[in-house]
């Protein structure tokens, strides 16, 4: 289950205990829902250098155990920095790998990639 699931079936849980509605149920059913987590999903965002707030200039994501079809328009992509996917609840599980990086703004391979998770 998502953590969004989760979220929900407690938040349902906090208005039945607001209106002495709770039941047992409801709390065997959220704590069903914590320990169910939900697959992983992955956001590689390949950036301008190696900072959270620079221009993403690639984009690729997993979810639901496939890649995903993302736009070709770059404007149409759901983040363009890394912190705005930070900020959308997106974990960095990798950072750019400076040993990677031949000059600033010269990179061999994907030295200024980020990887996200949720």
């Amino acid at each position: 289950m998502s953590m969004d699931n989760l979220c929900s079936q407690l938040q349902l849980c906090l208005e039945k205990f607001r209106r002495d509605e709770l039941a047992e149920a409801d709390l065997l059913q959220a704590l069903t829902l914590s320990e169910k987590p939900g697959p992983q999903q992955l956001l590689y965002l390949q950036v301008s250098n190696t900072g959270v707030g620079s221009q993403v200039i690639g984009i690729s994501l997993v979810a639901e155990g496939k890649m995903q079809e993302l736009p070709a328009d770059p404007a149409l992509w759901p983040y363009q920095t890394v912190l705005e996917a930070m900020a959308d609840g997106w974990r960095v599980i990798k950072f750019p790998e400076l040993a990677l990086l031949l000059q600033e703004y010269q990179t061999v391979g994907m030295g200024c990639e980020f990887i996200l998770e949720k």
